[in-house]
């Protein structure tokens, strides 16, 4: 097995490049992609707002670093945009409708009977935190690339709270799953 410098490439590292991919067929691959659903949170004026998503994932541990994929076009890509904080919530299987409530398209997202109190004035206490979450990050954006139709937030993350153990909520396939139990879960 032969190492690469960082920057340059071996011949085996260079995959074939297909042109002319559709995206009905590109969709219709990435369905089979089963993964945990998430509502990225911020702050519209004084009001918390999400916005369900499934792009997330960790970049690295030291610094702890996140990165979410939004829709451009979004209000919440907007905020993510301009003021570069917002949180992630990974949710609960009894989360799902929060989760319907934050996918829909074109509609008000205000999400006040679904949070955590804050502890201070809104914009001071951070990113607004969803009750019953299985994790809830708090983050800050340290660069911002759009690729295509998508923002691209990679982000570090300043604090994070575990409430509890509970079955994840999954998507996949154009539903929601039904997936792991809790159960020895920490």
């Amino acid at each position: 097995m032969s190492t690469v410098e960082a920057g340059t490439t071996s011949p085996q590292s260079i995959l074939p490049v297909r042109s002319g991919l559709d995206a009905v067929s590109f969709r219709s691959a990435m369905r089979q992609f089963v993964g945990s659903v998430s509502v990225v949170t911020t702050w519209h004026g004084q009001r918390p707002w999400g916005m369900t998503i499934n792009s997330f994932t960790s970049v690295c541990m030291d610094p702890p670093t996140i990165l979410v994929c939004l829709n451009a076009r979004t209000l919440t890509a907007s905020h993510v945009r301009s003021c570069g904080r917002f949180g992630v919530n990974l949710l609960s299987r009894d989360q799902r409708p929060i989760s319907e409530l934050c996918a829909r398209p074109e509609v008000d997202k205000y999400i006040e009977e679904h949070v955590v109190a804050p502890r201070g004035p809104s914009r001071d206490a951070g990113p607004p935190q969803l009750l019953g979450s299985l994790a809830a990050f708090d983050c800050r954006t340290i660069e911002q690339i759009t690729v295509g139709s998508h923002l691209v937030a990679i982000a570090v993350v300043e604090a994070v709270d575990l409430p509890g153990a509970a079955a994840p909520l999954l998507y996949g396939q154009g539903r929601y799953m039904d997936g792991i139990e809790s159960t020895g879960l920490t």
